[in-house]
């Protein structure tokens, strides 16, 4: 594929039958873009991608199993219901994307390294994953899970954690001083260090059964 041309640009008769043809020729891309691309039903396992962006594009309810995404970009994007079962991310910027549903557990460990910028993360799972020093960046992260999740370093400036659980994670030197909506349990989670900011942290004494008033 000519790296310059990207899939869903103007002037395409079909991107969908045209990013068909190129899974089909072969199972390694590398420095492409896709726009507007409908991914949903399109056999992407066992692919690899690296160096490119996906603007505009579409996952709905298909398995990602054993994809790799290797330094990619994934911009105004729709994720829902996608299963990434040895799913390889590996250095993958989400900018104002929307993830719903998705489960990072099953994701391969090695080289997980995603991060997130303006995102809205819905129903979304972390369970044993590592995201040491991750930059989840002006995102809404709601009803979601931080389960055994190491999250040493990461930073959560300007987001929001509405609903969200963290359990058994440990939050070492982790920032959430421009955090907001959070409900950490700091007898369940490992928080030296961390770094908070009132009024925000009295939602600690809820869970050590303390009342100011």
């Amino acid at each position: 594929m000519n790296p310059e041309l990207p899939f869903g640009a103007p002037g395409e008769e079909d991107a969908r039958e045209r990013v068909l043809s190129e899974l089909s020729s072969d199972d390694y891309h590398s420095g492409c873009r896709f726009e507007g691309v409908d991914f949903s039903g399109l056999p992407l396992a066992d692919h690899t991608f690296e160096d490119c962006v996906f603007s505009s594009c579409h996952f709905r309810e298909m398995s990602l199993a054993r994809v790799a995404l290797v330094s990619c970009a994934i911009e105004n994007c729709e994720l829902v219901l996608v299963k990434l079962e040895n799913a390889t991310l590996n250095s993958v910027d989400f900018r104002k994307s929307k993830l719903v549903g998705v489960n990072f557990t099953d994701c391969n460990k090695f080289g997980f390294l995603p991060s997130f910028d303006d995102c809205l993360l819905e129903s979304v799972i972390f369970y044993g994953n590592s995201l040491k020093k991750t930059r989840f960046e002006k995102s809404v992260i709601r009803n979601s899970d931080f389960i055994e999740t190491d999250l040493r370093e990461a930073r959560f400036d300007g987001s929001s954690l509405e609903g969200t659980t963290f359990q058994k994670c440990n939050l070492e030197r982790a920032d959430f001083r421009a955090a907001f909506d959070y409900s950490i349990d700091p007898l369940n989670n490992r928080l030296s260090r961390a770094r908070f900011k009132l009024p925000e942290a009295q939602s600690f004494l809820g869970f050590l059964g303390i009342e100011i008033e």
